[in-house]
This record gives structure tokens, sequence and C-alpha cells, in this order.
């Protein structure tokens, strides 16, 4: 049975995992990186489109918004009056007049405003100020528009760097579930496979923990996820169940001839 076979058959087979207790480990740890990378894809593309959208983001405010030029900590530009853009999600502010401040940003709930003295990014409730002067910025809108078309140049390997740090930090989560299932395995054989060693356990669990894996991939996927503590107990509870169901068709161990 080869490996894209295995992946099949262990999300509603049972009695198929136990027979996979004698897998080799390294054939067994490729196939929980196989499993993430296929459990990883709906979060690949959202995050794929995320940062392209942060990208094309900052260059159409950059399009929007005057000449300007921060110098000795002070915003300067050809406006004389505030220019704002509240048409998406995210409204824009622009002010080097001085004439609106940090308290009427807020009022435009998730803002970006370059004011006169200070930058201010605020989202999901929760706000970021910073003085001009304090974090040394001094640039110009064409200096920001060279960092973008930078930024852009490079945006395939920035993806790229962020998807494959995303996908080993989640396979590491992963291989400690699996230590955490193959414990649980270690106190459920008890009553059921007492001849499985550790190894044997740990192998049940890597395959145990493909159906719930891939599920809560599916539902990712269809915009549906589920909150934290409600995904912890449905994951938790299924690959308990689906690992006490594999116990159960572990052949006992043949009795010596007496």
């Amino acid at each position: 049975m080869n490996i894209f076979q295995q992946l099949i058959k262990s999300t509603y087979s049972p009695e198929t995992i136990a027979k996979f207790r004698m897998a080799k480990i390294g054939r067994t740890i490729l196939y929980v990186f196989l499993l993430m990378l296929i459990a990883s894809l709906p979060a690949f593309i959202g995050l794929s489109i995320t940062i392209s959208s942060l990208f094309q983001a900052g260059n159409d405010y950059l399009d929007e918004i005057p000449d300007f030029d921060i110098e000795n900590g002070v915003l300067q530009s050809d406006l004389d009056e505030p220019y704002i853009n509240d048409e998406n999600d995210m409204t824009l502010v622009f002010d080097s007049t001085g004439e609106l401040g940090a308290e009427d940003a807020d009022d435009y709930g998730n803002v970006v405003a370059l004011l006169e003295r200070e930058l201010i990014f605020s989202a999901g409730g929760q706000a970021d100020r910073f003085t001009y002067q304090e974090i040394g910025l001094d640039l110009s809108k064409q200096e920001i528009e060279g960092f973008f078309t930078t930024l852009d140049d490079v945006s395939l390997l920035i993806i790229s760097v962020v998807l494959a740090g995303f996908y080993l930090f989640n396979t590491a989560l992963k291989f400690i579930g699996i230590f955490a299932l193959s414990a649980i395995a270690l106190l459920l054989k008890r009553n059921r496979a007492d001849q499985l060693r550790y190894r044997h356990c740990w192998v049940l669990a890597a395959y145990t923990v493909t159906l719930p894996t891939l599920l809560f991939a599916v539902l990712e996927l269809a915009g549906f996820p589920l909150p934290f503590p409600v995904s912890f107990i449905v994951y938790w509870t299924i690959a308990i169940v689906m690992l006490h169901a594999v116990l159960k068709h572990v052949p006992a161990p043949k009795k010596a001839p007496e």
C-alpha cells in the first residue's frame, strides 16, 4: 500500500490503521509531513492572498495621497485640508495641516492615519501610535514607493518564506500532538493490546490523527473554522475515539502452545 492509499484509508478505517503498527518510523515521519502539507493547503491559499492584498493595498494607498516629506518629525505636503478615504474596511487618513488629532482618528475604527506629527494604526480595537520623531522617521513618498517596488520584486520569495515557516511550525505542533496521543495510547492499550510497545503506539497515533487533521482543513477551506476552545475539544475527542477503535482492531498475541 502506497502512502496516498494509507492517507485515504486512515480517514475512515480503524482496522486498516491497526495494520500499520509495524510500519517503519521513517516512513511514518514522511507520512506526517505529507499529511501536514495537504492539510496546510487552505491556509497556504489564505496567507498568499492576504500577503498579496497587503502589497496591493499599500500601493493603492500611496497612489491616493499627494507627495509628502517627513522632516524633523513633521509631515509636510501641499494639501490645505485633511484627506480621508473610508470606502474600504481600513480607513486612510492623511493630514499634514494639523487640523486632525489622535482622538479624531480613533473615530474611524480600523484606520491608518498619517497626521502632522504621528502615525496611528488601529485594527480590531487595538491602536498603536508613534510620533515620527521617536521612531526616527525621515523619508518621502518617493522613498516609500521605492520600498514597495522592492517588495513587489521579491514578493514571491517573501510569500515562500512565510509559507515555509508556517508549514514547519504547524508540522512541529502536529508532532507534539502525536507524542501526546501516543502517551494516551500507552494507557488505553493495557486493556486492549498490552503487547504493543511505545514505537507501535507512536506509529498508530500518527495515522490516527489523519481524520481530525483533514476535517479541520476542510472546515477552514469551506470558511467555517471553529474557535479555539471548541476546535481543541472536537479535535481531541475525534482523535481519542478513533484511537480507541484502532486499538480494538489490534489482534491479541498468539499464545505459545502448551
